[in-house]
């Protein structure tokens, strides 16, 4: 059902290496898998790694043992979606409606229930919830709504890998502005992106479960396990699956192996890039790399 939610949280390290080394492309589904890979380019000796987070993971699930800090603080470059953590000032023109309200793209009877989850769920009173939401985009309320199913605390690996790349002065750049991330949710027309906030506040019960069993799989380390589990469930979304995932890894690829080219680069992109035929991994094995997973302890 809530496939969009791997988007936004849509996704670990004692080292030691697994037998996979070759730069043939590997056979679906992965027969040893890892959230973290080492990356041999055919043309340079310099290291690189690649490595699968969620944007956002609750503690218990949250893996970050010296070594991985430690393989950060030794590239040349940290490479991922996005170059920074948007400041609010800058987020919130991307988050704002250029014309119209919040409550254009619902019908009456949706717009009930999603002021019946904001009381319940958001201890927002309507008249509240109408003022403030009023000029935001209906992704906004997705975002609450996958926050709010966190039972623990949530931590974020994006926030850890920024913070030692700031304390190393280490060079960090991104392979999309927020502005194309954004622009993947404002190209869904208006029954679409309603359908997006219903599906996440219908049954609050089982976006839970699904979230809990995501972070499951995830925690297990099998990017291949993780990428079935989100294309299992079915949502208005799916025709949009070239748009979230295919289509960006695809553009990425070229960025990755010009940085790969003069760098020793840590990339770390949601782990529901890596896995599947058009995921990361098997797209820089086409290319000629050797990717060795390195199961995380």
């Amino acid at each position: 059902m809530k496939k969009h939610i791997s988007k936004l949280i849509v996704f670990i390290f004692g080292i030691g290496c697994l037998s996979i080394s070759s730069s043939e492309i590997s056979p679906f589904p992965f027969k040893e898998s890892s959230l973290f890979w080492e990356i041999k380019n055919p043309n340079s000796n310099k290291k690189s790694y690649l490595f699968g987070t969620m944007h956002l993971i609750e503690k218990e699930y949250f893996i970050f043992p010296k070594s991985l800090k430690e393989t950060v603080a030794s590239a040349d470059l940290l490479l991922m979606e996005l170059d920074r953590i948007p400041s609010p000032t800058e987020a919130m023109p991307l988050m704002t409606l250029n014309k119209g309200s919040f409550f254009d793209f619902f019908s009456s009877e949706q717009v009930d229930s999603i002021i019946g989850w904001a009381k319940k769920d958001m201890k927002m009173d309507e008249q509240t919830f109408r003022k403030v939401f009023y000029k935001l985009k209906p992704f906004v309320a997705v975002q609450i709504a996958v926050q709010l199913q966190f039972s623990g605390k949530i931590e974020s690996y994006e926030k850890s890998f920024f913070e030692i790349s700031k304390s190393k002065d280490i060079l960090t750049e991104g392979l999309e502005t927020i502005e194309e991330q954004m622009s993947l949710f404002d190209g869904l027309n208006k029954s679409e992106q309603a359908e997006m906030v219903m599906e996440n506040i219908r049954n609050p019960k089982k976006s839970i479960e699904l979230l809990k069993r995501m972070q499951q799989t995830y925690s297990r380390q099998n990017v291949d396990s993780l990428y079935l589990l989100i294309h299992e469930e079915t949502s208005f979304i799916n025709a949009k699956e070239a748009d979230f995932i295919d289509n960006r890894n695809q553009k990425w690829i070229p960025k990755i192996i010009q940085k790969l080219s003069s760098k020793s680069c840590f990339i770390a992109v949601g782990a529901g890039h890596l896995g599947g035929q058009m995921g990361l991994i098997r797209l820089l094995q086409k290319e000629g790399y050797t990717l060795t997973p390195i199961k995380l302890k």
